[in-house]
């Protein structure tokens, strides 16, 4: 891309980007691109002489990964994993012919060990977190050329894959906070509920205030899951995973400009466009049959 005129004219939009403190109109303007832009580059236990996008040449990217069915009989998975320029203007992230295509994940089911197929990726990402001798068409000059993976999204099972946690079935089932689920007794079926009331489950005394949730931050989600990676005993790794919800260390952990959970958030597509906004069309009344289901004899949710 730098080395055609076009695209390095275009991937100087980064640069020139002005942020505008009362308004979110691009990735630029986030509370991560700026926290790293003060942030010095750490490549394991070294810390290099120089700053996160400290050159205008330096490039912003984003990680995507999601199970899609090949074949109309969707029984069968594959997961591609590609990445985004968000150099580029905001039109044009994710143009087709702009996408970076990293490869596929086969099938029949989804990945058991979905770092084993991002450590090669890993690997080219810590080497542009160094630098890399490149050419710029503008300039005519040969520069060190420096790349950062700032934000990782997906469906939650897929986010749920790369950050190393067990997902929303689990007892801690958030990837943002540390809310606690439950299970109603009454139900066969191991299912945990996350309600914000809990006074319908004798067995839990925890409220839950939806404008001060128990967040995670980087610093506690690193420390668990090293206690997670490095439990003695199987037992002990078990009792560990279930309680943070975190089965051990993810290897894009090893990216300095990734934070955990910030650079993961939620998908807004799955949460908003295919079930917020369908559910405003439906019948403000149950059918009777439906009301049957719902009437069980089930605690309430507050």
């Amino acid at each position: 891309m730098l080395v055609s005129t076009s695209y390095a004219t275009k991937m100087q939009y980064q640069s020139k980007h002005k942020a505008d403190p009362t308004k979110i109109t691009d990735i630029f303007d986030g509370t991560h691109y700026h926290s790293l832009q003060e942030m010095f580059i750490t490549i394991g236990a070294e810390e290099l002489p120089t700053w996160c996008f400290s050159d205008p040449c330096n490039i912003a990217l984003g990680l995507s990964a999601d199970g899609f069915g090949p074949f109309k009989h969707r029984t069968k998975t594959a997961w591609p994993i590609i990445l985004f320029n968000y150099n580029l203007p905001p039109k044009e992230h994710f143009l087709k012919q702009n996408i970076i295509s990293i490869g596929v994940v086969p099938g029949p089911k989804k990945p058991c060990d979905f770092n084993s197929f991002l450590w090669p990726l890993v690997q080219e990402l810590l080497w542009l977190e160094i630098g890399v001798s490149a050419f710029d068409v503008i300039t005519k000059d040969i520069f060190f050329l420096h790349a950062y993976l700032i934000i990782v999204f997906g469906d939650i099972p897929a986010i749920s894959m790369m950050m190393c946690i067990k997902g929303h079935n689990a007892i801690s089932p958030c990837c943002m906070c540390t809310i606690k689920g439950v299970h109603i007794p009454s139900l066969q079926v191991m299912t945990h509920y996350v309600p914000l009331c809990r006074n319908g489950f004798p067995d839990s005394q925890e409220q839950y205030n939806p404008c001060a949730f128990p967040l995670r931050n980087h610093t506690s989600f690193m420390e668990q899951a090293m206690e997670v990676q490095y439990a003695p005993t199987n037992v002990d790794y078990e009792g560990l995973a279930t309680k943070y919800g975190i089965k051990g260390l993810p290897l894009l952990s090893t990216l300095s400009s990734l934070s955990f959970p910030v650079s993961f958030p939620y998908n807004f597509m799955h949460l908003i466009w295919t079930n917020l906004i369908p559910n405003q069309n439906q019948p403000p009344h149950p059918s009777p049959r439906c009301h049957k289901i719902t009437s069980r004899n089930i605690p309430p949710f507050g």
